[in-house]
Order: structure tokens, then sequence, then C-alpha cells
């Protein structure tokens, strides 16, 4: 095994042969394995009495069932006063009982039958899931419907989440890199709801009556759809559902329109006292899946995605100026996703670091990167594609998703196709379409006493301060 091993990291051939390895054994680095192709998943479609659409895969190999809805209920629809609505919402929807059952009644059911509902949130939707096993389908299915449909919001269980959610907010700037993280997401995001971040004072004021209002308003069948797939028969899981949902009604859901995020380039400086400066650098492009947007992705894997990709090889591996290093073009569903680059350096190398950083995106746009490069990252990619196939309910879940996106239902499959094709002119084009230094937004957080150069010297430097 250890000459194996050693082969496989680079052994001279002959020195390999005198420790046993076989002469005619194939060299590793140029071994060929044919494209693996998953077999497609297409789950069976139906819509319920009450409007609600519900994709089915049965899969009766284990005696398991799991399933997800999803609304159109993400933060991005909180009122503006009530920033962080949505986040104790999916917890309180959880933990504070559901139909006629207490909060400790639901999570004593589902302790004994070792089965899970679980409500999360994030920018555009909410979801309401469940995980059972298929002889205990009946009971499970209904304590997901009252949560979902029936949620109790318990007075007492709303006190403690946002309890929780001051204390984190009080903790939130103990973390360097989370600040970042904070500001650079606000800033770039300037002027849409994707980019406002939650105060003690917001948390503050979401009362029961909030929650109510909001479920209320979007929790409708008409607005959401479900996948499940497991271990059932699909004309008893139609029955099940039928009976279980027969007292959710449709109706009229409205949802607000934004207009882009309109981020002011500078430099947004946090002064935080550190031995590390954390820098976060870019600017919004294109959503995910228009035009452009493959290519773009391509060329952030490019800029940055793992050990191979250039920041890392230019600021930490040839330099030793940071302790990570990376950037990625962010999908945006509904406004632009961000091409970035970020780094957490030595904070007496922070002016440095920005510079070359600043380098390597603008050396993407001056110079169409080598074909040899470009095919290590096509490559890694498509060598990726097969995990997107994990399991049936995830094949499942982002059908579902795509569909409440309203994305054509091939748009992987366009997207591999447009990565399959991207030559190194295309990537450079799109960097000059769409990536601008000039107009970046940059955050800094570090202590500026141990800075090597002034902020100064890059642009217009806004201070931004702790709250």
């Amino acid at each position: 095994m250890r000459a194996l091993w050693m082969l496989l990291v680079g052994l001279p051939l002959a020195l390999a042969q005198g420790l046993g390895i076989p002469a005619d054994w194939p060299d590793p680095f140029k071994m060929q394995f044919p494209r693996i192709e998953p077999r497609p998943i297409r789950p069976t479609e139906i819509t319920l009495t009450n409007g609600l659409k519900v994709l089915l895969v049965p899969d009766n190999r284990l005696p398991f069932v799991t399933g997800r809805v999803y609304l159109r209920a993400g933060s991005i629809y909180e009122p503006e006063d009530k920033v962080g609505l949505t986040g104790i919402l999916a917890a309180v929807m959880r933990t504070g009982g559901a139909g006629e059952r207490s909060p400790d009644q639901v999570d004593e059911i589902l302790e004994t039958l070792a089965a899970s509902v679980s409500v999360t949130s994030d920018n555009l939707f909410t979801s309401v899931a469940f995980d059972t096993l298929s002889e205990n389908l009946d009971q499970v299915l209904q304590i997901w419907a009252d949560v979902l449909v029936r949620p109790r919001f318990a007075q007492e269980r709303l006190d403690l989440e946002k309890g929780r959610a001051l204390e984190a907010i009080r903790r939130r700037n103990d973390q360097p890199t989370q600040i970042a993280v904070r500001e650079f997401v606000r800033r770039i995001n300037e002027g849409h709801p994707a980019g406002r971040v939650s105060s003690a004072a917001s948390v503050r004021s979401i009362s029961r009556e909030d929650l109510l209002a909001f479920h209320q308003r979007f929790f409708r069948p008409n607005n959401a759809i479900l996948a499940v797939s497991g271990d059932f028969r699909i004309p008893e899981m139609v029955g099940r559902l039928e009976r279980v949902l027969a007292g959710w009604r449709r109706g009229e859901v409205v949802l607000p329109t934004f207009a882009p995020p309109s981020p002011k380039p500078a430099i947004y400086f946090v002064q935080k006292e550190t031995n590390q400066s954390v820098i976060y650098m870019g600017q919004p492009t294109v959503t995910a899946f228009a035009p452009g947007y493959s290519e773009l992705d391509l060329a952030s894997r490019i800029l940055g995605d793992g050990f191979n990709s250039r920041l890392f090889l230019e600021v930490r591996t040839k330099r030793g100026l940071a302790y990570a290093t990376g950037g990625a073009q962010s999908q945006g569903f509904g406004w632009p996703g961000f091409f970035y680059g970020a780094s957490i350096s030595r904070v007496e190398k922070t002016a440095e670091v920005i510079e070359l950083m600043l380098s390597q995106f603008r050396d993407l746009r001056e110079r169409p990167v080598s074909q040899e490069e470009l095919e290590l990252f096509r490559n890694n990619i498509l060598n990726a594609e097969v995990f997107r196939f994990t399991s049936r309910q995830a094949v499942a879940e982002r059908i579902a998703r795509t569909r409440m996106l309203g994305l054509p239902p091939d748009y992987y499959e366009q997207y591999v196709r447009q990565i399959q094709a991207a030559t190194p002119a295309d990537l450079q084009r799109v960097m000059q379409q769409y990536v601008r230094p000039e107009q970046f937004v940059i955050v800094v957080v570090g202590d500026r006493r141990q800075f090597d150069k002034p902020l100064s010297s890059f642009g217009n430097v806004i201070e931004v301060p702790l709250e």
C-alpha cells in the first residue's frame, strides 16, 4: 500500500518498479474514465383541490417518507420595521405548538415516533418539512399540516426566541469575519430588502400579531409547492394530503416588487482591534442563469475556488499574506448576484493584499485565461454534476424550487451546456462587461493603526460604526 501511495503522489516510475509495482500498471494521472450520466428522476405532478401543487417521487426501498413545502414567504417580504421577523416566525411555528397540541405535546409525539418536523426560512422562501417512518406517516402528516396551517405561536416561545435573537445581535460584533460578511451583503445590496439587517429595535417590536398577520398573508396553498418522496403509493398519498390539508384555503397573495440594488462604490471600513484584517470586494452582476451567468461563474472559480485558484495561489501560497482567501459568483434570483473575492489577511499587509486581489480581477479582464486553466475548473464543475442526484427528495425539492422561481425546467442542463461551450474569449468578454474593479464595494474590518498603507490610497473611505 505504501508503494502504491508513493506512486500515486508522483514517485518516479523506475523507483516504483523497484518497490514491486508492476510495470504494466497504468499511470493514474493519464487514466480516463467515462462521465457518469445519472438517470433523470421525473416526479409525478398533481394539484390538490385547494390549489397546492405536489411533486411525488415514490421510493419503496426503505420505510421512510420525507416531504418539504416551499412558500414564497422569505425575509425580503418582511415589513421594513420588522426585519428579523421570518427567522423568528420559522422558529416559533415549530416550537410554539400547532392545532390542538401544546408545544410540549408536539415535541413529545415527534420524539416518541422518532420523526421530525422543521421550519426554515431564507431570503425568498419559508419551508416546512417532515421526515418519518412510513408506519407513522398519518400521525406525522397531521402534525406537519398543523404546523404549516394552524401554528399557535405560543407567547412564551415567542418571547424565548426574541431573547435568543437579541443575544445574537448583542454578540454579532465579536467576530471580524461576521462583521465583514454582514456589512458586505448590506452594502452590495444597497436599496434592496436583501441588504437589510435586523436590529434590537426591530426584533423587540415583533409581536404575536405580526407573526399571525404574516402567516395569514403568505401561507396559502396557491403560493406553495410541496415535494414528497419515499415509501408510499401515489393514490394513497394524494388522499392523505387532501384530508390533512382540507382546511387550508387558497387566497390572493400579492408579492411586492423591488428595484435592483444600487450600491455605492467605496471602501467601507470598520475599526476593530485585531491581528487580522477581513477584506471583501465585488459588485452586482447578473441574475442566476441570465446571459453571462454561467461564464461569470466559471471565471469566479478560476479566481477563487480552491487551492488551484488564482487568489489562493497568489495571495496565500506564493506570498503567505492571508490565512484564507477565495471568491465566487453568487446566485441571484429576482435580483442580481454578485462577483466577489475575500481574504483574511495579516493586518500589517492589508493594503498589499487589497492591491493583489484587485490585480487578479484586472488580470481576468485584461488577458484571456489559458485553455489548460479553463479545462481544470470546467472539469471541476462538470464532475460535481453527479452530486445533484444524491437523493430522490433532493431532486424533487430542486424541481420545486425551480418552479417557484419561474425558471425553465432544464435550467441546470442549460448551465452545463454553457459551461461546456465556454471559451477563454467568453470569460474575458463577461469579465469586461460586468466586473469593473473601479466600481467595487470594498469592505475592510481591521485595525488601521497596523495597516501598511492608508485605505484612502484606494479611493473614498466611509467609516462604518459598529452598532
